[in-house]
C-alpha cells in the first residue's frame, strides 16, 4: 500500500512539480486546489491518466475558509489512508506598496498562507500521530529570511509560516512527526516568468530556479534518508540570500 501525500495547490508551478515527483516515487497524491474548474481539472486529468486513478484524489476548498482544512484532509484520509506527507505549498504573493495594503490584503494573505497552514497542519498530524509518524513539509520563501519592497505583508506572512514549522518541529517530534522548511528563491513558473527574468541579475547562479528542482529537495527531505532532519530551513536560492556584492573589494 502506498504512502499517502497531500498537497496543496497542486495544478500549476512548484506544486505541480511537487505532486509529480511524489507520485513518480510512489506515493498516492491528495491533489488540493482552489476551484474545480478547467485550469484546476487540466494536470488533474493528466496526473491521473500517467498514475492511475487509484493513486490521486482531487479535493478543492478555498483555504481562506477556516473549516476547509479539515474537510480536505479528512476527504483525502477518506479515499486514499492517513497522510504520511503534508506539503503546505499554498499562499497569496500579495505584492503592493505599502501604503496601497489594505485590511482585506492583510488579512486574506495571512488566512492562507499562516492560518490555514496552521489548520491544515494540525489536521494532518492528527491522523500521522496514530498511524505512527510522518512528515510535513512548509513551503516558505527566501522572503522568509529577507525583506523585499512591496512584500510588507507577503514577507511577514513567510516568516510566520517558517516560525510555525520551528514550533511544530518542537512539538510534534515526540510523535514521530517531522517538520521542515523550503525557502525557494527565484523560480520559474508561470505565475512569476517576468518576475525571474528581472531579477537573475541579483542570483549568484545567473539563473532561476526549477520547480523540479524544489520537488526534488522535497522528496529527499520526505525520504528516509532525511529522518534525522526536523525544524530546520532549507533555502533553494541559486546564492541570492548571500547578499552577495558584485564589486571585488581592493586589496
Amino acid at each position: 500500500m502506498s504512502d499517502v501525500a497531500f498537497v496543496t495547490v497542486a495544478n500549476t508551478g512548484i506544486g505541480l512539480a511537487i505532486a509529480e515527483r511524489l507520485l513518480a516515487d510512489g506515493y498516492a497524491l491528495g491533489y488540493a486546489t482552489a476551484g474545480d474548474d478547467a485550469q484546476h481539472e487540466g494536470p488533474f486529468a493528466d496526473l491521473r491518466g500517467r498514475y492511475g486513478d487509484e493513486r490521486i484524489h482531487w479535493v478543492w476548498g478555498d483555504l481562506s475558509s477556516p473549516e476547509v482544512p479539515e474537510r480536505l484532509v479528512a476527504e483525502v484520509a477518506k479515499k486514499l489512508g492517513p497522510p504520511k506527507l503534508l506539503v503546505n505549498n499554498a499562499g497569496l504573493s500579495t505584492a503592493k506598496p505599502f501604503f496601497d495594503l489594505t485590511v482585506d490584503d492583510f488579512e486574506t494573505t495571512f488566512s492562507v498562507d499562516v492560518r490555514a497552514s496552521f489548520l491544515l497542519a494540525q489536521s494532518a498530524a492528527r491522523r500521522m500521530k496514530d498511524a505512527g509518524g510522518g512528515c510535513i513539509v512548509n513551503i516558505t520563501s527566501v522572503h522568509q529570511l529577507i525583506p523585499r519592497p512591496g512584500f510588507s505583508v507577503y514577507a511577514p506572512a513567510k516568516a510566520a509560516l517558517g516560525m510555525l514549522g520551528r514550533a511544530l518541529a518542537l512539538e510534534l517530534a515526540e510523535h514521530g512527526i517531522r517538520v521542515v522548511n523550503v525557502a525557494p528563491g527565484v523560480i520559474a513558473t508561470p505565475r512569476n516568468e517576468e518576475d525571474a527574468e528581472q531579477l537573475d541579475p541579483e542570483v549568484p547562479l545567473r539563473r532561476p530556479g526549477k520547480p523540479e528542482e524544489v520537488a526534488a529537495l522535497v522528496a529527499w527531505l520526505a525520504s528516509h534518508e532525511a529522518a534525522y532532519v526536523t525544524g530546520s530551513t532549507y533555502v533553494l536560492d541559486g546564492g541570492m540570500t548571500q547578499q552577495v556584492v558584485d564589486v571585488p573589494a581592493g586589496g
